[in-house]
């Protein structure tokens, strides 16, 4: 017996019919992707508003008056300054 082989090509309009739809889905993908990169799909912003409210150093008095009169320092009897630190005022 005679072997037969019998090979058949495929019409020019039915052979491209999964060609697209494989382009479409790799359309779709690239599509998604960039929209996660660029448009903000994978940012999460969230805004934190901290208020912090801290009293005021009270005005009581000033110290340094007579401080320094008595500490026996460079400021001599009645300097505040030299002998006692300078006074910080707001």
């Amino acid at each position: 017996m005679a072997d037969v082989q019998i090979q058949q090509t495929p019409d020019a309009g039915s052979g491209g019919g999964g060609g697209w739809i494989w382009a479409l889905v790799v359309l779709i993908l690239v599509v998604v992707l960039a929209w996660f990169i660029f448009g903000g799909g994978l940012h999460r912003t969230s805004t934190t508003k901290i208020d912090v409210n801290v009293p005021g150093a009270s005005s009581g008095g000033t110290s340094g008056g007579t401080s320094g009169g008595t500490s026996g320092g460079t400021g001599g009897g009645t300097g505040g300054a030299a002998g006692g630190g300078a006074t910080k005022r707001p």
